[in-house]
Formats: C-alpha cells, sequence, structure tokens
C-alpha cells in the first residue's frame, strides 16, 4: 500500500496545534506522575541517615511508605493513562468525520464507553509482555547460575530481539486502541483486527513505531535535559569521594528542581501525547478506511 507518512505527521501536528486543549489529558497524566516527587521529599529518610545500621532499620517503615504510596500511585495512574490516551484519538475520529468544535469534557464523556475496553488492551498486552521479559530473565539467570556466566553473555545478542518485539507490542497496543475507537470493536476484536492489519502493513507500522517511539524519546530526552543542571553541577564539583550527605544534599536538589520544572514537562507531555495519538489514529484511518474519509482541502487549511 502507497502510505504517505509526510500527510500523516503533518495532519497530526496540525491537529495537535489547533485543538490546544486536549493537551490537557498530557499535561494531568504528567503532573500526577510527579506527585511521587514530593512523596519522596516527605517520607523517604536521608542517604546520610541510611549510613548507621541502626538508623537504618529504624527508618524502614518510612521507606516502605514511601515505596507503597509510590508504587499505589503508579497503579492508579493506568485508568487515567488510558482515559488520557483516549481523548485525543477520539478526538481526531471526529475531526477526519468534520468535527470542528471538539471541546474537552466532550471528549472525555464520549471516552467513557471505551473505557474498559481501553484499559483491557493495556492490561493483556502489558501484563504479556511482562510475563515474557521476566520469563526470559528467569531462564537467562538459572542459565548463568549452571554456567558460571557464561551463558549470560552469550544470550546478549538475543537480548536485542526484544528491540523489535518491544516495537510490535507498541503497534499492537495502539492499533487496538484506535479499532475500539474507530469501529467500536470489543478488546479481544480489536488485537485481532491490529494484529491482522500490522501483518498486512508490517514495513508501514514498524517505520511509524519507530518514527513515533524514537521521535519522541529524543525529543524527551532533550526537553529532559534542563532537570539535569543540579547533577551536572555536582559532578563538576565533586573534588573528593562522595559521602552520604553529598549524594543526600545532591537527591534533594533534584527533586526540588524536578518539582519546579515539572509544569513545563507537563505541557511538553500534553503536546506529545496529543500527537502521538493522533497519528496513530490517522495510521489506523488511512490503513482502513475509503479516500473519502481523508480530510476535506477547506478543513486542512485551517
Amino acid at each position: 500500500m502507497n502510505f504517505n507518512f509526510g500527510e500523516v505527521l503533518a495532519r497530526a501536528l496540525q491537529i495537535t496545534w489547533k485543538y490546544k486543549s486536549w493537551w490537557l489529558a498530557g499535561i494531568v497524566i504528567s503532573l500526577i506522575s510527579f506527585l511521587s516527587t514530593p512523596i519522596s521529599l516527605a517520607i523517604n529518610p536521608s542517604f546520610s541517615s541510611l549510613a548507621d545500621p541502626s538508623e537504618a532499620n529504624r527508618q524502614l517503615p518510612a521507606v516502605f511508605l514511601a515505596n507503597g504510596l509510590i508504587t499505589l500511585l503508579s497503579i492508579l495512574s493506568i485508568p487515567l493513562y488510558a482515559i488520557g490516551m483516549t481523548v485525543p484519538s477520539l478526538g481526531t475520529l471526529q475531526v477526519e468525520k468534520g468535527g470542528e468544535k471538539l471541546k474537552f469534557g466532550e471528549l472525555i464523556r464520549g471516552s467513557l464507553p471505551y473505557f474498559w475496553r481501553v484499559l483491557g488492551i493495556f492490561l493483556l498486552i502489558g501484563a504479556g509482555f511482562f510475563l515474557v521479559v521476566m520469563i526470559f530473565t528467569a531462564c537467562i539467570a538459572f542459565l548463568g547460575v549452571l554456567t558460571f556466566g557464561i551463558a549470560a553473555l552469550c544470550i546478549i545478542p538475543i537480548i536485542l530481539l526484544f528491540i523489535p518485539l518491544g516495537i510490535l507490542v507498541y503497534a499492537i497496543v495502539e492499533q487496538g486502541m484506535a479499532a475500539v475507537i474507530v469501529d467500536d470493536l470489543r478488546t479481544f476484536s480489536a488485537l485481532q483486527r491490529a494484529w491482522e492489519l500490522i501483518r498486512k502493513n508490517l514495513g508501514v507500522m514498524a517505520l511509524m513505531s519507530i518514527i513515533i517511539y524514537f521521535g519522541s524519546m529524543i525529543a524527551s530526552m532533550i526537553i529532559s535535559i534542563p532537570m539535569m543542571i543540579p547533577m551536572f553541577g555536582f559532578m563538576f564539583n565533586m573534588s573528593s569521594p562522595p559521602d552520604p550527605a553529598s549524594f543526600d544534599r545532591l537527591f534533594r536538589n533534584m527533586m526540588w528542581w524536578m518539582l519546579a520544572f515539572s509544569p513545563f514537562y507537563a505541557v511538553f507531555q500534553g503536546i506529545l501525547l496529543t500527537f502521538m495519538q493522533s497519528a496513530w489514529t490517522l495510521t489506523y484511518l488511512r490503513l482502513t478506511r475509503s479516500p473519502q474519509l481523508q480530510p476535506l482541502p477547506s478543513e486542512a487549511a485551517t
């Protein structure tokens, strides 16, 4: 199939910039992820206090509490992430159908009928991929013990296979979610549709995954550079072996700096999430729909 990558990416960028209210989905998700920072600052003990074994034992409840709250926050953010990804996807579909005034609140309400199916795709694919990784890791550890580490070294090239596997999983999740939203399919039917679409358009999906995934990763790394300023300062000023107190100051400076930078990073994540979901929804539409569902020239010019 003759797939126009430039048209899809340009259209996704155009939609992302025009409907700025959709950024709010990614902004909220990003800000919630930053909640782990004040939890660490408020509850986690300092590194210097952990240097004393007796003090470390006394601080264990605080460590478990902080890590437990952060883990609970991560689990609770999964449903929110499902809704946040659905909003720009649903909005893109409505735009392609000719919709113009698409309010964020209306998209939130419109995403609710898809919530459990989209969440099911996340949980099924995520749990399956996690299980595969755990089994593979356990096998490597077992063989490494039997062969005194030689098997672990020989298995390294096989680990590289997880890169294309991760790209495939990424595409299945995105296209499965698009199938739920665009064609109103059930979870397993949507995953089957996604697999068939990827199998028939493997080159398109692989290249689109690489462009979106690695492009977003590079952009995130660049925008995250200012957050590393305290680390750079610590490295440049380190004239002697670091002690627990130095690490404690670095950790807390990093946490406070991240909190100060979080609003800017959250806006970036909102833009990025909107663009990514719009691009994947457009990819699904271009591969499954007839030309009459392409954006009209008058609409594309707005």
